[in-house]
């Protein structure tokens, strides 16, 4: 038996793990002005960004995988005799590439796929993907891993910052039943959560950021007061001089009230924005 791992472009994963493991990565096509784009094949990231800055809708949109791109990976994996390929995707209720995957994996029989929905995207898909990988090269099976895997899935907390629900609305599924009424009166500050079986969830509102990280500082307390100094918090966005203040208080508070755990900056990927928008801030901690 010889197992591939897989993941998408919404995941956050080191180079150099990747290349450690083996990683591959499936990409996700970007839509702008019904143009389709792919980060770091066609497009580099800053060549992408200023399509989109010259675009008039300015509105970057996820695609959908289609079959022949998940079949090209497949044959891939095929032609280099692997049986098995394990496959870490971004949350299925913000986009359909679980599903596809899926309904691919019924209907065809190269090499057996076993899925795991992270029930995030970014940081925490990453980090379930670099563990899948690691597990992998200890010749550890799908049966051994699975287990594990879920479990740690599980102790994962994302939560999401957005100015505006378009993005998500377009895309995804809230899980609370927002009424389209209701997108157009959020405040400006929207915070989001993954809850439960993976379900994307509105928290609250906030007219101001001190509300706002108040409302994330006591999301975090009790995996920081459980994990002292193993806590990892990672946080995602696009660096601009208007969101690195708010970063920077952010970050500021966080280390203040949590001083032995570990706090990294991420740049927001193109793949992740065009789910979450440009001005959304993605905080995620294990």
């Amino acid at each position: 038996m010889k197992t591939a791992v897989l993941t998408d472009s919404a995941s956050i994963i080191d180079p150099q793990v990747k290349r450690k493991f083996n990683i591959k990565t499936l990409p996700l096509p970007l839509l702008i002005e019904g143009k389709t784009y792919y980060e770091k094949y066609n497009h580099d990231r800053m060549e992408l960004r200023n399509e989109l800055r010259q675009s008039k809708k300015n509105f970057l949109t996820p695609g959908q995988v289609s079959v022949d791109a998940i079949q090209e990976v497949i044959d891939g994996l095929v032609e280099k005799d692997y049986t098995d390929v394990i496959c870490v995707h971004i949350d299925n209720s913000i986009s359909g590439l679980g599903d596809n995957l899926r309904s691919y994996a019924i209907k065809h029989s190269e090499l057996k796929i076993h899925l795991v929905d992270s029930y995030s995207f970014g940081i925490a898909e990453g980090r379930l993907t670099e563990l899948v990988g690691e597990m992998v090269s200890e010749g550890q099976t799908w049966n051994e891993i699975k287990s594990v895997i879920l479990q740690i899935r599980d102790e994962m907390q994302t939560l999401i910052v957005m100015k505006s629900l378009r993005h998500i609305s377009t895309n995804g599924y809230i899980k609370n039943g927002v009424s389209p009424v209701e997108k157009t009166f959020f405040k400006p500050k929207t915070l989001m959560s993954f809850q439960d079986k993976g379900q994307l969830e509105v928290i609250n509102t906030y007219s101001q950021y001190s509300r706002l990280f108040r409302e994330i500082r006591w999301r975090i307390a009790p995996a920081y007061q459980e994990m002292t100094g193993e806590l990892q918090i990672s946080i995602t966005a696009i660096r601009s001089k208007k969101n690195d203040q708010i970063i920077s208080r952010l970050i500021a508070l966080l280390k203040r009230v949590f001083p032995v755990a570990k706090i990294s900056l991420h740049d927001l990927p193109l793949s992740m924005m065009a789910y979450t928008g440009a001005d959304s801030m993605v905080i995620s901690w294990h």
